[in-house]
This record gives C-alpha cells, structure tokens and sequence, in this order.
C-alpha cells in the first residue's frame, strides 16, 4: 500500500482525502491538528468581547 504524505497535501485535498476514507484516522488526526493549530481564537472575558465586536462594527462603517 502507498504511503500517502498529509503534510504535502492543501486543507482542501487532505479534507477531500479524509472524507473518501473515513476509516484513515491519521489522515482525520493531521486534519484536525491542523486546524486547531490555524485557530487564532483568543481566550477574554465578556467585557473584551463586547470591546472587539464594536471595534469590528465601527471598522465595517
């Protein structure tokens, strides 16, 4: 069996390649590896949030 390489492989192709072959739990594990580590998101309290949603309304005007 060919040894297929996650790293080399686009978000779009290793998605594509997880969904034909469900039973490939590496592939789903640098998948889902990879998208948290992409993550930006950001731990803050409910004050900071309130902050950045109206500084993203102000920039959107």
């Amino acid at each position: 069996m060919t040894q297929v390489n996650y790293k080399t492989m686009s978000d779009i192709d290793l998605l594509a390649y997880v969904k034909q072959h469900p039973e490939d739990q590496e592939a789903f594990y640098v998948y889902v590896d990879r998208k948290r580590s992409a993550s930006n998101a950001v731990p803050m309290t409910l004050e900071q949030a309130e902050i950045e949603l109206q500084r993203r309304v102000n920039q959107q005007q």
